[in-house]
């Protein structure tokens, strides 16, 4: 199932239950923003109580802090937020949807990744062996396998674009791995 299907599911069935509810609904909704309904708000403090205890409480060298997100923009730049994080975007003109580069490259990756393990696997199967096989030649014959090969290439080429911070290298990969919108 695909994920944005999944993703659907629980969103419809959130709704469906008073957990959630599209903020602005009745005048078409903001998109990604939700108001909590009763349901809702109950199990979002349970997961933030359960993350403050296993985070904060738990763990001697944690002390927790509460502070406003809206701050002076010289804090943001001091923290490192403003120079470290940038998502390198690319829209997609026909769908107006925008997307992460290197989401979109990463699952590539995994795809590939995912191929080369299944046909490793099967090779093993068709050896008929008596013996199981160790991690060592497995990941040695994961290695040689073209998809592997390819999936690592494009890892190492994502890997270099984004320290270099090169968008038109992110772009390049997405143009020869023939990347196309997620969803269609």
């Amino acid at each position: 199932m695909v994920y944005s299907e999944v993703f659907q599911k629980v969103v419809s069935h959130a709704k469906e239950h008073g957990f959630i509810f599209q903020s602005s609904e009745l005048y078409d909704g903001l998109g990604g923003v939700y108001d909590y309904g009763s349901l809702g708000v109950l199990l979002k403090r349970n997961i933030a109580q359960a993350w403050w205890r296993s985070m904060v409480q738990l763990n001697d060298n944690i002390v927790g802090l509460d502070s406003a997100i809206l701050m002076h923009p010289t804090v943001w730049k001091a923290s490192g937020h403003v120079d470290a994080f940038s998502d390198p975007l690319i829209d997609n003109r026909d769908s107006n949807k925008r997307y992460r580069a290197d989401v979109l490259i990463e699952d590539v990756i995994e795809k590939h990744h995912q191929k080369a393990v299944k046909d490793v696997e099967k090779k093993f199967a068709k050896e008929a062996r008596t013996e199981p096989v160790s991690p060592e030649e497995f990941e040695r014959r994961l290695a040689g396998d073209r998809s592997e090969i390819k999936a690592r290439e494009l890892a190492t080429r994502l890997a270099d674009a984004l320290t270099a911070d090169d968008l038109a290298a992110l772009k390049t990969i997405i143009d020869e791995a023939e990347i196309a919108e997620p969803e269609t």
